[in-house]
């Protein structure tokens, strides 16, 4: 029963509004209207960036950070302090959050909620990061922590409460404007911007030629098909930097869902097109990471390694998860996926089955981005405290 009730939440059924709080506050920079007119839109184009020489990726671990599925708030607070100061450089919380981010910024925390409760982003890590936001000036309301569903939100159990973050989701709320094309097709459906139910009633009123055009170009009659996608309102409208929490997981598509894939398909509607067979995230995972609106945004990512899953992702199963009480930080998302990958593949050779590594070819490819460094012999992993 339970994996039948997630496996419905990951299906999209969820409801509308975009955020929710504890108290009244002043209206979201993200709006819930329908958009207007479609209008034709020029995507950012991608830049090529040098990648440095060797990339840090820096790690901490602690036996007591989590048991029985259940993390010591305590102990991942100081996991979560000791790894923002490793990454900047900083002697103080305050002064590493401050390299970061100003007190003006709009800071989302990018969560993935996926497999929830047992297997998503936990709580602990991002309260962890709110406090230091917090200790660097940030107002918790301009603190948002975001994915894409509200119901897989909540069981994961993020809740806005008075005086506390605010409490976003992208489904129903994808910025018309914000448009990601790939020569794959896809199969849209609840949920996505351009999802229609049934064919526009064209037999009361005469319509312009024109507008039978745009209809067309929209989406293809029934079928529901199309080879767009929008990156989410809440990053393109909302926030202004972001800390990205990925977990520690493989996924059954693509083969890991590490910090790229959690900036990317987990922002996109019409996403299941992108990470199919034969493609399996590549190149689609890296052309978008490399999209400004997206990567230029994030100022560091922390994957939640307190459960790693290396197979059965992205619902889970406890049968292929593990009690890791790990954490990891770093500036370079591909480097982070890099060692993500190399552990679960350890972990699958273990239990005789195939390498992630085998369809998580997007990582090569984002090395050619100029994104970070896929090469281990380049990563050097930094154990802090």
């Amino acid at each position: 029963m339970f994996r039948a009730v997630v496996t419905l939440l990951i299906c999209g059924i969820v409801a509308n509004p975009i955020w929710s709080r504890g108290q009244s506050t002043q209206p979201s920079p993200v709006s819930n209207a329908l958009p207007g007119p479609s209008q034709e839109v020029v995507s950012p184009q991608p830049t090529t960036a040098p990648v440095s020489a060797r990339s840090f990726v820096y790690r901490a671990e602690n036996p007591h950070a989590i048991a029985d599925y259940e993390p010591n708030p305590g102990v991942v607070r100081r996991m979560v302090d000791d790894l923002v100061m490793a990454v900047t450089g900083q002697q103080t919380v305050s002064a590493a959050w401050e390299s970061l981010v100003k007190p003006s910024d709009i800071v989302g925390i990018k969560v993935c909620a996926n497999g929830a409760p047992l297997f998503s982003s936990h709580p602990a890590v991002v309260n962890a990061i709110v406090a230091g936001l917090m200790d660097a000036g940030i107002p918790p309301q301009n603190i948002v922590v975001w994915d894409r569903e509200q119901n897989l939100l909540k069981l994961a159990g993020f809740r806005s409460r008075a005086g506390g973050y605010r409490l976003m989701w992208s489904e129903g709320n994808y910025d018309p404007k914000a448009v990601i094309t790939s020569p794959i097709s896809g199969k849209l459906i609840y949920g996505d911007l351009l999802f229609v139910s049934k064919q526009p009633d064209t037999l009361r009123e005469e319509v312009a030629p024109d507008r039978v055009e745009k209809e067309k170009k929209r989406f293809r009659g029934m079928d529901n098909l199309s080879d767009e996608s929008h990156l989410s309102s809440v990053l393109t409208h909302a926030v202004t930097k972001v800390i990205n929490v990925p977990v520690l997981s493989d996924h059954f598509l693509c083969g890991l869902s590490g910090a790229l894939f959690n900036m990317t398909i987990q922002n996109l509607d019409n996403w299941r097109r992108l990470v199919q067979d034969p493609v399996n995230g590549d190149p689609s995972i890296p052309e978008a990471y490399a999209d400004p609106r997206v990567g230029d945004k994030v100022v560091l990512h922390i994957m939640d390694g307190l459960i790693a899953i290396y197979a059965g992702a992205p619902i889970g199963d406890a049968n292929y998860a593990i009690h890791y009480g790990t954490l990891f930080a770093s500036k370079d998302p591909v480097a982070l996926d890099a060692i993500a990958l190399k552990l679960i593949d350890q972990w699958r050779i273990e239990a005789q089955m195939e390498r992630a590594s085998k369809i998580a070819k997007y990582l090569p490819t984002a090395f050619t981005y100029g994104l970070g460094n896929a090469d281990l012999n380049r990563i050097e992993v930094v154990d802090v405290r």
